[in-house]
């Protein structure tokens, strides 16, 4: 990847130089998490904050560092809301997210193939996501 090497060791709000506020202040649970996290050392934060940062699309361009392997590993990788939704997150965002991370987006295409490949079981939330139909479903 083209992207610069950072510090694991330094929070979102180090990396970034903006500070996220107070958790206490925090007018919602979401919120608040949201802010704990940005307090974190990103090598510290769990799979579901890293995925559910992307899926409050926060956090980025580092979060993608974070969350890349994963999606490589799993693209149907749950981020709290159901299998697939990171990726159908990433599918849906504004394109200047890639800005820093090109190759990450050149990818896309790969991971969201994977995805569809899997059994209807597993991949029907993600399919959903996208306003895709059914894999039963045929057209006529």
């Amino acid at each position: 990847m083209a992207s610069k090497p950072f510090d694991p060791s330094k929070t979102l709000e180090e990396l970034t130089g903006l500070n996220a506020g107070n958790p206490e202040d925090a007018e919602t649970p979401l919120v608040e998490w949201v802010i704990r996290s940005w307090k974190k050392p990103i090598r510290n934060l769990s799979d579901d904050e890293i995925g559910r940062l992307v899926v409050q699309k926060d956090g980025f361009p580092y979060i993608l560092d974070l969350v890349w392997p994963k999606l490589e590993n799993d693209p149907l990788f749950d981020g709290g809301y159901y299998p697939g939704d990171v990726l159908s997150n990433l599918i849906r965002s504004d394109p200047q997210i890639w800005n820093d991370r090109p190759d990450y987006q050149a990818q896309l295409g790969a991971l969201y193939q994977r995805a569809l490949e899997r059994a209807s079981d597993e991949n029907d939330a993600f399919r959903s996501s996208l306003d895709l139909p059914d894999e039963d479903s045929s057209v006529s």
